[in-house]
């Protein structure tokens, strides 16, 4: 987590295959989300900083035509860790909003897992299903 220390994204090939990004998002300076997310490298090849200081999704779908499938996601509340103290400002008690996701391609390879926490009253999800 020592990544964090650093401003805006860390990018780092990790022992297992992946591709490791790690943000803390800021809103008018202030910390917003810490968020970290795991790709297979085999999977997102060329990586670089000038893209993720873009969009890596636009990277993905435009540059390497990958399609999303569909995608997990779990969302729940929980306590604050000691990182969530540290950059998001958090005390013992304060709700931490935590989502975790999986997406996958369209062919079914799994592209990134992620998870990111933020204070309860820094976010919030609207969902809305449709029927075709």
């Amino acid at each position: 987590m020592d990544l964090l220390e650093q401003e805006g994204f860390v990018y780092k090939e990790s022992g297992l295959g992946t591709k490791v990004l790690s943000n803390l998002t800021l809103l008018d300076d202030e910390p917003l989300v810490i968020e970290h997310n795991y790709m297979p490298v085999s999977q997102v090849p060329a990586l670089s900083k000038r893209i993720l200081e873009g969009s890596i999704y636009s990277y993905l779908h435009k540059k390497l035509h990958i399609k999303f499938g569909g995608v997990f996601r779990r969302i729940k509340a929980d306590l604050p860790d000691k990182y969530d103290r540290q950059y998001l400002g958090a005390n013992e008690s304060t709700p931490i909003l935590e989502i975790e996701q999986i997406v996958w391609t369209n062919s079914g390879v799994n592209l990134e897992y992620s998870r990111s926490r933020n204070l309860y009253s820094n976010r919030s999800y609207i969902m809305v299903e449709t029927s075709h």
